[in-house]
């Protein structure tokens, strides 16, 4: 998500999650802006969920996800090349490779290469090559990818 679009997004989404969430709930204290409880679970629901996702969005901006990704193969090219400094000279640039995969792969991401900019580049220090292994960060990774 790019900077413009966060600064508009998230106080519209904050604000309409509030709305919905404070309608339903004053409907079971008695307050009645909306016109029976199944409308007011809908709309208590719907606040809930977009709480949900717009806490999803502003955690998945900070320091994890896709940036702990960024970070972690810089630090296994870091890794590869001290361990390999006769690859970087080019005597043989597979086993850098391999290096750098195999020390991503010990920190929890598999090789996808499905991201478009992999496609430009499928080098192994190319951190859109990688997704992480456990489910839930995946999925957010995957989110963050696809709006890049």
């Amino acid at each position: 998500m790019n900077q413009e679009m966060a600064v508009f997004l998230v106080p519209l989404l904050l604000a309409a999650g509030a709305v919905l969430t404070t309608g339903g709930g004053l409907y079971f204290f008695g307050i009645k802006f909306l016109a029976n409880a199944r409308q007011a679970g809908a709309s208590l629901a719907g606040g809930i969920f977009i709480f949900a996702v717009l806490q999803i969005l502003l955690y998945g901006s900070a320091t994890a996800f896709y940036n702990a990704q960024q970070l972690q193969t810089s630090d296994c090219e870091l890794q590869g090349e001290s361990s390999h400094p006769e690859a970087r000279l080019g005597a043989d640039p597979t086993v850098l490779h391999k290096a750098i995969t195999a020390c991503m792969k010990e920190a929890g991401y598999e090789w996808v290469g499905q991201h478009r900019q992999c496609k430009d580049a499928p080098v192994a220090t190319n951190p859109y090559c990688y997704l992480p292994t456990d489910g839930f960060d995946r999925a957010i990774t995957s989110l963050q990818l696809s709006l890049q």
